[in-house]
């Protein structure tokens, strides 16, 4: 997210960081109400991986450390332990490369599935802050042993509501269905998970 001490906005040229980086990716269907698909839940593998970061983000009890560009900042806001950790840096304006597979590991022949990709803030409980980027939709079959990879990348922007720390993914997987109403959303909802990422407000003016 943005850092709430101003910096002098940077200028790069190009990547830090092009690798992939595999994601810390957490099930968070409670959340989201997803219940009715346990059979099918537990045949799929999801997993998330991100690439071209700029730095790092650590968060600890201490409050949050970022980490670009031989820099370090300090800001004393705690998250709930289970966001303790590492995580990729990105600017705000930038491309966050976000790849999504799923892995159909039967006993179904095929699944017809829907992948939502969602970018939110991330508020110190745990809850969903301002929304950073439109959602990524993908619709695709994948068969009994097959794994297939989404391009779910976004860049995140910075809108009125959004605060420094961490911003979170969402990864919904479901059923295509148009279907929904009062309640319920996500219809067909199999599974919700989360990642974890940080753009700061340092500006980043690509190609200059």
């Amino acid at each position: 997210m943005i850092f709430s001490t101003k910096i002098k906005a940077l200028t790069i040229s190009g990547l830090l960081f092009a690798g992939l980086a595999s994601a810390v990716v957490t099930d968070i269907s409670d959340q989201y109400k997803a219940g009715a698909h346990v059979g099918e839940k537990k045949q799929l593998a999801v997993d998330l991986q991100f690439s071209g970061a700029f730095g790092s983000t650590t968060t600890n009890q201490g409050g949050i450390n970022y980490n670009f560009y031989g820099m370090s900042i300090h800001e004393d806001k705690v998250y709930l332990p289970q966001y303790w950790g590492t995580f990729p840096l990105y600017f705000f304006g930038s491309r966050v490369g976000t790849n999504v597979t799923v892995t159909n590991n039967g006993p179904r022949a095929k699944e017809k599935l829907r992948i939502t990709v969602q970018v939110y803030g991330l508020n110190l409980d745990g809850s969903n802050g301002a929304k950073l980027a439109p959602d990524t939709v993908t619709d695709f079959w994948v068969n009994n042993g097959e794994t297939k990879n989404v391009d779910a990348s976004f860049v995140p922007q910075f809108v009125p509501g959004a605060d420094s720390g961490l911003d979170r993914v969402v990864i919904l997987v479901q059923h295509v269905n148009e279907g929904g109403g009062p309640g319920n959303d996500y219809p067909a909802l199999i599974a919700a998970y989360e990642a974890v990422l940080c753009p700061p407000s340092v500006q980043h003016k690509a190609g200059k």
